[in-house]
């Protein structure tokens, strides 16, 4: 459970419960998988998703013949959920200068918790890490950086990509319906040239501009954010895109909590917050991530750092 501290600014009063909305907002804007994959809020609980694996399928019946059945075919994946929680510590002088001034030091505070909230789910959905230490985190077994299909960046990402495309669609059991990829990799993708031919200098990718706010490679929604390479919150996990079939995976929201303003006590070990003329806000959810088949996916990575 992520927890970010600061002496810096803050302020003093409760957050109005319209503030929620910003924070929600927040979330599809800057996660790369709620851009890939729509969220799907449950119940609180073990998650069950279940999935056709074999449609029934029809029959030709002739003219005075017997009509025969067929059934279809079914798994699931189970998915624990996940809390999540970031607390931020301000002075307490805060409180006057937001309510003299009006510095829209809510607004702000608001928006960087959603933004944390945003950067959580993706950095476990991808690669199971914890953002407030960058570790790998014990309760989540399953995400997308598990996959054994991998393409190796070798500095030619359409080829690399169209080599993750073909991974994932060779065997023609799922067909690619987007790729999230590191804003470097986006901008290497986009820039592209032609090296022989009558096209020779020009770009390969000419839609892409430079790849940061790109919606679309080949077809194929495309979202952008470092959290694809887990950096900063951790160390370069090497990923420089992930390539899938989204319609395989599942997440979703079953709490959010609105914004709460802590007084008194110790809420997250940095000491009595009185004691210290300070405030405390804490910002809580709880998600899933359910996913079907990791060879559902495959990633472009670094072969070093």
């Amino acid at each position: 459970m992520p927890t970010l501290t600061s002496t810096g600014l803050g302020d003093a009063f409760v957050i109005p419960a319209t503030q929620l909305g910003p924070i929600t907002e927040r979330v599809q804007s800057d996660s790369v998988l709620a851009s890939l994959s729509p969220e799907q809020p449950t119940l609180f609980g073990n998650v069950q998703a279940v999935r056709m694996t074999r449609k029934p399928r029809a029959q030709i019946v002739a003219e005075g013949a017997n009509k025969s059945s067929d059934t279809g075919e079914w798994d699931s994946v189970m998915a624990s959920p996940v809390k999540v929680q970031t607390t931020v510590r301000f002075t307490d002088e805060v409180k006057w200068l937001d309510e003299d001034h009006r510095l829209g030091i809510v607004d702000a505070l608001t928006s960087a918790l959603g933004e944390s909230i945003a950067r959580a789910v993706d950095l476990i959905g991808i690669h199971g890490i914890n953002p407030i230490d960058g570790t790998k985190a014990a309760s989540v077994t399953s995400y997308l950086d598990l996959t054994t299909q991998r393409v190796e960046d070798a500095n030619d990402p359409d080829s690399e990509l169209e080599a993750a495309v073909a991974l994932i669609a060779g065997e023609g059991t799922y067909i690619p319906t987007g790729v999230a990829m590191e804003p470097s990799y986006a901008f290497k993708t986009a820039t592209q040239r032609h090296t022989a031919g009558v096209l020779q200098g020009q770009r390969i990718n000419p839609d892409m501009g430079f790849g940061f706010n790109a919606s679309s490679w080949n077809g194929l929604t495309l979202a952008t954010s470092t959290a694809v390479s887990g950096r900063p919150e951790a160390a370069d996990t090497l990923t420089r895109a992930v390539m899938g079939d989204f319609t395989q995976m599942k997440w979703g929201f079953q709490r959010r909590i609105p914004v709460t303003t802590i007084e008194y006590g110790d809420p997250d070990g940095g000491g009595d917050l009185q004691r210290n003329n300070q405030i405390a806000y804490r910002a809580e959810a709880v998600l899933y991530v359910a996913i079907f088949d990791l060879n559902a996916f495959a990633v472009v990575e670094n072969a070093t750092p």
